[in-house]
């Protein structure tokens, strides 16, 4: 078996623990634990809100970690937190100890999910990791198909706590071994990083307008993926869907994602991350065109392309910001790029909830405007890219 399909077996598989039992839980089990602790259902959504805001603030931390000290010994840490978060989670009797868990379970994320992964999987192959990250995005989209129904039938049939249980023993015997059994690596030295990428590095990548674009165009993409996702169904009822409708096309949201990343890794030599970021962009705001101008009778065909930039979002966060700067310092850099988007995403569900409830023509439009702006900013990427480029040419020194 070569090593970048060992690597993407080793990081790939843990995602599946990862997302299941922490950003798809809430989905199955927040009303019970609700119910149970004697707390509204918001309530248990901020405790939720918190640690995605948790996670995206010590992103680049963790990124700088995993530069320094190679995945192997981050990844299991992320699995012990998420773990110790999970059993206070199953332990909770009162709101406190509920917020806590979800702070601890915020800290395993950050360890654990995206980009901490795409971070190992640089640090072994450098820039050409691309494979190994969409190996890892195809993993992690069978995350919720897996999860949900695993979550609901130990809910279902014994409590919420087993369900709970159940995941932390996922984390400690089978993602934490994983983990542990990720080679270990130096690092590199890599001759790419020059010229005013490496004034970039030297600067901590607080000022550079590269990344202030990169984390708009990615924090207008999370906003995208993280609010429509997560009250597809809803807002699918708003915009004229029966319940039927909304359900079935909501249930085929996932195998849209999957399809797409199945799709890049069987063309991945033919699809550049500029080529493949321009589609991820483009796809949602097309589905609502069709919407506004078909109506409900747009509805499939809008989940479907929905899910094909869902699906290759993944792939572009971590793709895009190696293509420009680099594996040097790949994820100290990752954190900083993804740190607003984080944010962004975790207060997206709420406000386009409340967007939805005042004008759902105009809430949806939203959302178009934002995947334009984000190709813009992709186009505006590229010209600087380019100028970057000719800039280094020119101070080249003469041999």
């Amino acid at each position: 078996m070569q090593t970048s399909t060992k690597l993407t077996l080793k990081l790939g598989i843990p995602q599946i623990i990862t997302w299941g039992s922490g950003f798809y839980l809430p989905a199955i089990l927040a009303v019970p634990i609700s119910k149970e602790l004697g707390i509204p259902t918001g309530t248990f959504f901020w405790a939720f809100t918190i640690s995605l805001l948790v996670s995206g603030l010590i992103g680049p931390r963790i990124g700088k970690a995993i530069d320094r000290l190679g995945g192997r010994r981050v990844l299991p840490v992320g699995n012990l937190a998420f773990a110790l978060g999970l059993s206070m989670l199953a332990l909770s009797t009162e709101p406190v100890l509920l917020f806590v868990a979800w702070i601890f379970m915020g800290i395993g994320s950050a360890m654990g999910n995206y980009d901490s992964a795409f971070a190992t999987a640089v640090s072994f192959l450098g820039t050409e990791a691309n494979r190994v990250i969409a190996g890892i995005t195809v993993f992690a989209g069978f995350s919720s198909t897996i999860s949900w129904p695993l979550t609901s039938l130990l809910n279902d049939n014994f409590s919420w706590q087993t369900a709970v249980w159940f995941w932390v023993l996922m984390h400690l015997l089978v993602a934490m071994p994983i983990h542990l059994s990720i080679p270990r690596v130096e690092r590199k030295v890599v001759a790419d990083a020059t010229g005013p990428i490496r004034k970039i590095i030297k600067n901590r990548f607080r000022f550079d307008p590269l990344l202030v674009v990169f984390a708009l165009m990615f924090a207008l993409e999370g906003f995208i993926v993280s609010s429509v996702n997560s009250t597809l169904p809803f807002m699918l009822g708003e915009l004229g869907a029966d319940a039927q409708l909304a359900i079935f096309a909501a249930a085929i949201l996932g195998p849209s994602q999957v399809a797409a990343r199945l799709l890049l890794v069987g063309l991945d030599r033919y699809l550049t991350p500029m080529r493949v970021a321009a589609l991820s962009i483009l796809v949602h705001p097309a589905g609502v065109i069709l919407l506004l101008v078909f109506g409900a009778n747009a509805i499939l065909p809008f989940v479907i392309l929905h899910g094909i930039g869902v699906g290759l979002n993944p792939f572009i966060r971590g793709s895009l910001p190696l293509l420009f700067f680099g594996s040097e310092s790949y994820g100290q850099r990752q954190g900083y790029v993804m740190m607003l988007s984080k944010i962004v995403s975790a207060l997206s569900p709420t406000l386009l909830t409340l967007m939805l409830l005042a004008n759902p023509q105009m809430a949806i439009t939203a959302t178009m405007s934002m995947g334009t702006a984000a190709m813009a900013l992709l186009i505006l990427l590229a010209f600087m890219r380019r100028a970057r480029k000719q800039t280094s040419v020119l101070v080249k020194p003469a041999d």
